[in-house]
Formats: C-alpha cells, sequence, structure tokens
C-alpha cells in the first residue's frame, strides 16, 4: 500500500518560535477553543496509509458571536464506520480513485509519523500535543465527495484503540459520472461497478503483472468476476498483460457421480492473441456448457491446464469463487508456479475461504481481495496467525484454520 503524502513537522528556523508551548499553556489554549461553537468547514487528507486527516475549523466566540476564528487539527481516523463508501470519499477529495482500502491497518512508524499525536494551528500558531484520533463513527453515502459530506461522532471522541487505523491507496483521476436531462427523465451516463467487477479490476490494476495465464471460474454466479474481461484484453494488446485465459466449469454436464479428480474437464483456453471476439466465444462456450452440478469445483485442475498450455505465462491468476471448495485439492503439489488467488463472491463481513489461503501458500503465491493483498504468506510458520479480511487464521500443519 502507498501513501500519498509524508507529513512534516515545522522547524523551528521558519520563524514559528512558539511551535512547542508548554504543557499548561497549550491544554488551557485547546480547552478555551474547544468551548466554541465550531463548524468544519473542510476535511483533508495528509496522509493515505495510515490515514491521517486535516480538520479544519470556523469557530463563533461567545462573548462576540459576529467575529469568526478559524482553527485547524491533524491527526487519525479510527475505523468504526470506515467502509469503502467512506475511502471513496476520501480519494475523491483528492481528484483520485479508490484503489484499496483496510481496516485494522498496521504499518511500522517512522519518527515523523506523528501517530501518536495531534497537529493543532490556531492563529498561525501551531503546536503538538499528544493525540491519538480525531474521528471516529464514520457514515458515508455513496455520493459523498468529500469526508465532511459524511456523519461523524464528535471531534475527539472516540472508543479505540491503537489497533484501529485506517489505510487507503489512491490513484488515477476521479471523474464524476456525467448526467443527461430531459424533459421526463435524468439519467446517469455510467454504471456503478459491482463489487466482484472491483474486486478483479482493483487487483489487478494495483499491480504491474504482465505475461499473465489466468483460470478463471465460470460456474453460477461469477459472471461479475469477469464482466470486464474487454477492458483486460485492451490492456493486454498494449503491455502484455494477459496472455491466455482457461474458463472452467467444473465438467461441463458430466453427472457429479462421474466426474474424475484430474480429468473432470469443462476447461476450455484461448490465447489473447487469438482476438477479442474468439476470447468472448470461448467465454461463452465454457458458460453455456456448464450445468451447475454439486458445489466443489475443479479449480486446481483448471491451474494446472492453464500452466501446461502457457509455459511461457510468468504470473498465473486463479480468479476464484469464495463459496466453493475446489474438489481436487490433492493435486495442489503438482503446481509448479506461485498462484495469485483473487478471491470473488466475498460479501463485506464474511470469511475468506481457508482453502484458497492454502492454494496461496502451498504454492509459494498470494492471495488478494477487494480491500487487501495478503503477499507474505510464505514466511508464515506452523503456528502463526493472520488476519484477513473479518477472519482471524493459524497455519497448521495440514493448511489454514480460521480461529475467530
Amino acid at each position: 500500500m502507498t501513501t500519498s503524502t509524508t507529513f512534516n513537522v515545522p522547524q523551528q528556523n521558519s520563524g514559528l518560535d512558539r511551535m512547542i508551548k508548554s504543557i499548561d499553556k497549550t491544554c488551557s489554549s485547546i480547552h478555551s477553543l474547544l468551548t466554541y461553537q465550531r463548524n468544519i468547514t473542510n476535511i483533508q487528507v495528509t496522509k493515505e496509509a495510515p490515514l491521517r486527516i486535516k480538520i479544519d475549523m470556523e469557530l463563533t466566540s461567545p462573548l462576540s458571536p459576529t467575529m469568526k476564528q478559524h482553527f485547524s487539527v491533524e491527526g487519525m481516523v479510527c475505523h468504526h464506520g470506515f467502509d469503502r463508501v467512506a475511502a471513496e470519499a476520501a480519494c475523491r477529495s483528492q481528484n483520485k480513485k479508490l484503489q484499496m482500502f483496510s481496516t485494522n491497518f498496521e504499518w511500522h512508524a517512522s519518527p515523523i509519523d506523528l501517530h501518536d499525536k495531534c497537529y493543532f494551528e490556531y492563529n498561525s500558531d501551531p503546536f503538538v500535543v499528544p493525540c491519538e484520533f480525531v474521528l471516529d463513527n464514520f457514515n458515508c453515502t455513496s455520493d459523498a465527495r468529500n469526508l465532511n459530506d459524511c456523519h461523524f461522532g464528535a471531534l475527539f471522541q472516540h472508543q479505540c484503540t491503537r489497533d484501529m487505523h485506517v489505510g487507503i491507496a489512491c490513484s488515477g483521476t476521479y471523474v464524476p459520472p456525467t448526467t443527461t436531462t430531459t424533459e421526463s427523465t435524468t439519467q446517469t451516463s455510467t454504471r456503478p461497478s459491482t463489487i466482484d467487477e472491483q474486486t478483479v479490476t482493483g487487483v489487478l490494476s494495483r499491480h504491474n503483472w504482465t505475461d499473465i495465464g489466468a483460470a478463471i471460474d465460470v460456474t453460477g454466479s461469477m459472471a461479475g468476476c469477469y464482466a470486464q474481461i474487454d477492458k483486460w484484453m485492451a490492456l493486454s494488446h498494449t503491455n502484455k498483460f494477459v496472455q491466455y485465459f482457461a474458463f472452467f466449469n467444473d465438467g461441463d454436464k458430466t453427472p457429479d457421480a462421474d466426474k474424475v479428480i484430474g480429468s473432470t474437464g469443462g476447461i476450455y483456453g484461448v490465447y489473447t492473441s487469438e482476438g477479442i471476439a474468439k476470447v468472448l466465444a470461448t467465454l461463452n462456450t465454457a458458460k453455456t456448457s456448464g450445468s451447475g452440478g454439486d458445489t466443489p469445483e475443479n479449480d486446481i485442475e483448471a491451474i494446472l491446464y492453464t500452466i501446461a498450455n502457457c509455459p511461457t505465462c510468468q504470473n498465473i491468476i486463479h480468479i476464484a469463487d469464495n463459496g466453493a471448495t475446489p474438489r481436487d485439492l490433492i493435486l495442489l503439489d503438482k503446481v509448479t508456479k506461485p498462484i495469485k488467488v483473487i478471491v470473488c463472491r466475498l460479501a463485506s463481513n464474511t470469511y475468506v475461504n481457508q482453502k484458497l489461503l492454502d492454494i496461496a501458500h502451498k504454492t509459494g503465491g498470494s492471495l488478494h481481495t477487494l480491500d487487501s493483498d495478503i503477499e507474505t504468506l510464505g514466511s508464515l510458520n506452523v503456528g502463526d496467525t493472520i488476519r484477513v479480511g473479518a477472519g482471524l487464521y493459524q497455519l497448521t500443519a495440514t493448511g489454514f484454520v480460521r480461529i475467530a
């Protein structure tokens, strides 16, 4: 995860000799300010990971209601209520698009992070005081363009501990949806992406992978996970993005009782060099040739098929259904390349299928969700734990087990 702006503390030789005040005087000044009626006028992101914001306020003194004064404070954001919608608002305030966000964000603090301090400025007089979080309990709507458009708790009031930071990553340029107005209706010209579309496209855009071989589950309700395949194809023509697709449907219409591990079938491969029409036709054949059947699927067979048919593919990605455990995990030791597992159909506050973690870990690969990239699985030892999304997982001698 990347950061946008590093927070720099002003130096004494800047002319602001009163930057650091005595504790007594500082506390007195802050107490006086916080008794004024105040209105938040702007919230600015000053650092993305961990998320740090500067809050500008207009103060009205009860002794002189017509006199307005201005005051700002900069500090960290706590994760309560801070969901993807809030993260999008934070990125839009910078005219950027959200790439990922994480709650319970962990990082190694540096001396300039001020992670346990808040930075105040009043009448051009800055000072630093001990303070962890400035805002908590967010509630944002999908049209929020700034965190100031959201509802949140009172300044400095929170029930947060130091493991409750938020991290975001923003990139690109945010282009707001345009509207066209007629006498009878107003329509938005862009359709919001589904969570599944955002997951796959977001993961791919966060990484500089090239020469990809993609094994894609096309059974059941996985349509959103490959809905933007035309965009992947466009990228493939310019930077060798994807070389090869293997679409699998778990055995075409083979009865469940007749499915044989390792030769279940229902896998359809195509090179991107054959053109978008051939890719889409192959995808459609794979979809329509399947008949659903039982829940387990032939993921590992499809991964092996991809590696065998595209030996020049350097990055093997597996777009997997979180709700379906692979039937053929016994074949995993035959996989010779690291597998990058992209978890699709992962609903909010649900758990990652621990067998997908096993695929990533046992092949020396990685696991990716809408909000996170888990790329350190290889460093784990038996007994170690790792938090992925809403779940806490422990590595055992046979694989991962969710323990919370």
